[in-house]
């Protein structure tokens, strides 16, 4: 059993966490929940040696530890997988094992691969990171974290394995997937935490929970028992209510207007002769099994496919073509909220208003005959962390120093606060967020649809794609596929995904 004793921790005038006492129970699940920003993550990373608490201690088995380092945590039997991968892309699943464990290659492969056959996961070790898809990534992790636990037991440690927001970047059938690992994992006698902002998976699959409120600890007990009402309710302080959905507030001519952006026979990397119309006043929604081009048809619609790029058809734009903009000529007209805000939103070590003035610095509001007007740089920015709830210390804060889900609230507010652009182009913009900063987005794409906006979401969470979207289209093996949403049933758009009633 690990214990955690009165555990504080500050960053500058945020007190991250405060007096936080409870335990992990050996040999099960425990659902670790909060909002964003209430110090799921980081209690966590000072148990895996990450981070150094300010107070309190950590005892495992009884025994104080001083942990120092994920050398020192992985010594103890604990593992974890972080919310955003730490894999060498260009490395195979074997060579990033290498990186920190002992052991040839023949005999880390032959480790994993029994692994793979306890948990029935299939995951060709010989392909580079990069090429994997994203279930597949995560995989590689949870087995590099299981090997190095593995090479702890001798010590007589019992094993623990941290899984932060796991199930953010998997499809429903692959959340299953995991979900049944966990399960096999506890049967084994290992203590899995499964930090998740999912309410209904954390019901499904956790014995125990833990709840913590702006840094403090507010339940923790028996999961059997707790609705998902008292759940929410524990997490927020208050009852949330989500948006109604499901095209209530639709302009009835939405798809009698002229499309905001339309695709002609794009073919490219992984696309066949895609075509769309977006409307104005609509949400279109694009459903798919992770891998199935949807990474392409971003590109494609941003301009940012490597060469070859687009072989064939037009993009259009309000009725002209848009096919030779140049990326910053496209998002003059789109706001774009990506899929991975690391690598494609944010510059981590730049500060949250640099990071919110990255698109809009040639603005007059913002630059007058060539000169910056910070002063306005630095209003606008606390507005929009005021009105997106993103809680940092100041503006001037680097953007890698938030939570994940602050900072997916920072790229929510500098897209969505861009009224004049006519394009949303959402990729998975509810990924990471707690169920009030969830509803708070649904609400805002709605009051953007309100407005005139065409919205093209692209989503992994079928459920909240359905309930958001006007019109749905599937895209599998790089084609899209139409339905007949909302008089489609979510089952039958489920085998679409799986390319099977085309």
């Amino acid at each position: 059993m690990i214990e955690f004793q009165k555990i504080g921790k500050r960053f500058g005038p945020v007190q991250a966490l405060e007096g936080v006492s409870f335990c992990i129970p050996d040999g099960k699940i425990l659902g670790l929940l909060g909002e964003n920003g209430a110090g799921k993550s980081t209690l966590m990373n000072i148990l895996f040696g990450l981070i150094r608490a300010d107070g309190g201690e950590i005892l495992v088995g009884g025994v104080p530890a001083r942990i120092r380092s994920p050398r020192k945590a992985r010594q103890l039997a604990i593992g974890m997988v972080h919310q955003h991968f730490r894999l060498v892309p260009t490395f195979t699943a074997v060579e990033n094992f290498r990186l920190f464990l002992p052991g040839g290659a023949r005999v880390l492969a032959e480790r994993a691969r029994g692994w793979l056959e306890r948990l029935r996961w299939t995951v060709p070790l010989e392909l580079r990171a990069e090429n994997l898809s994203v279930g597949q990534q995560q995989r590689v992790e949870i087995l590099k974290a299981l090997l190095a636990i593995e090479q702890a037991r001798p010590s007589g440690a019992t094993p623990t394995l941290i899984l932060d927001e796991p199930t953010a970047v998997l499809t429903p059938q692959e959340a299953e997937e995991l979900f049944g690992a966990m399960r096999a994992l506890k049967a084994g006698g290992t203590a899995v935490v499964f930090i998740s902002h999912k309410l209904g998976e954390v019901r499904a699959v956790c014995d125990e929970v833990a709840i913590l409120r702006k840094g403090r600890l507010v339940h923790a007990g028996a999961m059997s028992g707790l609705s998902q009402e008292e759940l929410s309710e524990k997490m927020i302080g208050a009852r949330i209510e989500m948006p109604q959905l499901q095209g209530r507030q639709r302009p009835a001519n939405a798809q009698m207007r002229p499309p905001v952006l339309a695709l002609e026979g794009i073919s490219a990397e992984r696309l066949r002769g895609v075509s769309l119309a977006l409307h104005e006043g609509e949400i279109l929604g694009i459903a798919g099994v992770d891998g199935n081009g949807q990474s392409q048809l971003v590109q494609a619609i941003l301009g940012t496919l490597a060469p070859p790029g687009v072989r064939a058809g037009n993009l259009v734009i309000r009725g002209k073509n848009a096919t030779g903009l140049s990326t910053r000529d496209r998002l003059e007209q789109i706001a774009f909220i990506a899929e991975d805000r690391h690598r494609e939103a944010l510059v981590l070590p730049l500060s949250l208003t640099e990071n919110l003035m990255l698109k809009d610095y040639r603005r007059r509001k913002f630059n007058t005959l060539g000169w910056l007007r910070f002063g306005a740089w630095r209003s606008h920015a606390r507005q929009i962390l005021r009105e997106f709830d993103v809680r940092a210390s100041s503006a001037a804060e680097p953007a890698g120093r938030l939570s994940g889900g602050n900072q997916q609230k920072l790229v929510l507010g500098r897209e969505l606060s861009a009224a004049d652009k006519p394009i949303l182009l959402a990729v998975n913009p509810t990924r990471g967020l707690d169920i009030g900063a969830t509803a708070y987005v649904l609400q805002q794409l709605l009051d953007a649809r309100a407005r005139g906006t065409g919205i093209l979401l692209i989503h992994s969470d079928l459920d909240e794609l359905l309930a958001a979207s006007d019109r749905v289209a599937v895209i599998f093996n790089g084609e899209l596929v139409a339905t007949a949403w909302p008089e489609e049933t979510k089952e039958e758009i489920g085998r679409k995904m799986l390319g099977v009633g085309k």
